[in-house]
């Protein structure tokens, strides 16, 4: 499964910043409507010739626009964000089905140029009505085991205001659908293209006529810098490709504790220590034998970034490892998490970790606690 595209692309763009300014505008709110052209990734056994054909697939939105109330809209650059409903039409769909997803998306400028603007664009959801591997009807599907899967899409747009209300954009994206090795098989589907959309921009709940918002450069308040340390455990399920759909799902966990230092309310940086439990490695050992557990665990270090916007936090993470039960993983390990601050200190995460580089191993839910060493 390629995963490369995704953990590079999140790794630039969360540790990288704009800073610009916006006066403030209430209430300020879009619904878009996109249509996405492109041709899938090929990297079938089986589905060659079945993937050479283009898709086409569409999308509405419904989102906000950010205003000047809080710092970190300033230094992110006065992102917009929002839901959304996306739904692609496959060749072939008796073999690859009809995928739905419904998603978060997070828009930001990277450079302003009056009315036109590039810049960012990142959805993360759940997608389903897929038709997953069956080894009677459906045995040449070797991408998606599963009918419930994650929804990513990554790209870089060009937008213009062609009026008050309308803008148009265009842009080139990728996206990626798995399952994060809970259900085999799980190369997943990538399907990588251009789009273009229409978003209308409107208010709510106020007595103003409408205005676009005017961007202009505001002075960024100075931040008191501080540590801390953090402490995170999660759970996973993982399956293996020795069986497709009889195989057992077995546990994998990891432990971590980060040392971060924040250099700014939209971010911190720092390193840590982890311990990785993986059960499904009991498949390279005998059956009729007792191995020890120390053939399923894992320590290993890691260099770690999050950026941080309101009470998301979206955490980017490197490592290697220090010990190894198994020399089945590699020796680098890649890590992307988004973080939910149920608390100022305690958050719940999802996570997923890579294997050998950049191949998907397991994903994990989990629970943190911060313990702020000097604020």
């Amino acid at each position: 499964m390629r995963k490369k595209y995704l953990l590079v692309l999140s790794f630039f763009i969360f540790t990288s910043v704009v800073v610009k300014g916006q006066t403030k505008v209430h209430n300020q709110q879009f619904i878009e409507l996109r249509t996405h052209l492109g041709e899938p990734i090929i990297y079938s056994d089986s589905l060659g010739s079945t993937l050479t054909k283009k898709f086409i697939a569409a999308n509405i939105r419904w989102g906000i626009q950010s205003q000047a109330t809080s710092t970190q809209n300033i230094l992110l650059s006065y992102p917009a964000y929002g839901i959304g409903l996306y739904h692609v039409n496959l060749s072939n769909p008796d073999t690859l089905g009809r995928p739905w997803a419904l998603y978060g998306f997070y828009s930001a400028p990277i450079f302003r140029w009056g009315k036109l603007s590039l810049g960012y664009d990142l959805a993360l959801g759940i997608a389903w009505n897929f038709s997953k591997f069956n080894f009677v009807t459906n045995n040449k599907m070797d991408l998606i085991g599963s009918n419930l899967n994650a929804y990513f899409n990554g790209g870089l747009f060009l937008k213009y205001e062609i009026s008050n209300r309308l803008d148009l954009s265009l842009a080139v994206d990728f996206t990626h659908f798995s399952n994060g090795a809970v259900n085999m098989p799980n190369k997943g589907m990538n399907l990588r293209g251009v789009n273009g959309s229409l978003s209308y921009h409107f208010m709510t709940h106020s007595n103003q006529a409408y205005k676009r918002a005017d961007f202009e450069s505001l002075s960024i308040p100075k931040f008191k810098k501080y540590n801390e340390i953090d402490i995170t455990t999660a759970f996973g399920g993982k399956a293996t490709t020795a069986r497709y759909q009889t195989g057992p799902i077995y546990l994998a966990s990891t432990t971590e504790v980060d040392f971060y230092h924040h250099y700014q309310c939209i971010g911190k940086y720092g390193a840590g220590l982890d311990m990785f439990y993986d059960n499904s490695l009991s498949e390279n050992y005998s059956s009729t034998l007792p191995t020890p557990t120390n053939k399923f665990m894992f320590i290993g270090i890691h260099l770690s970034h999050e950026l941080r916007f309101s009470k998301l936090g979206v955490v980017t993470q490197a490592g290697t490892y220090l010990y190894r039960g198994s020399a089945a993983k590699g020796w680098f390990f890649f890590r992307l998490s988004l973080q939910y601050y149920l608390s100022e200190n305690l958050y719940a995460g999802v996570s997923l970790k890579t294997a050998n580089g950049f191949k998907a191993d397991y994903i994990t839910l989990g629970l943190g606690y911060r313990f702020v060493l000097r604020k």
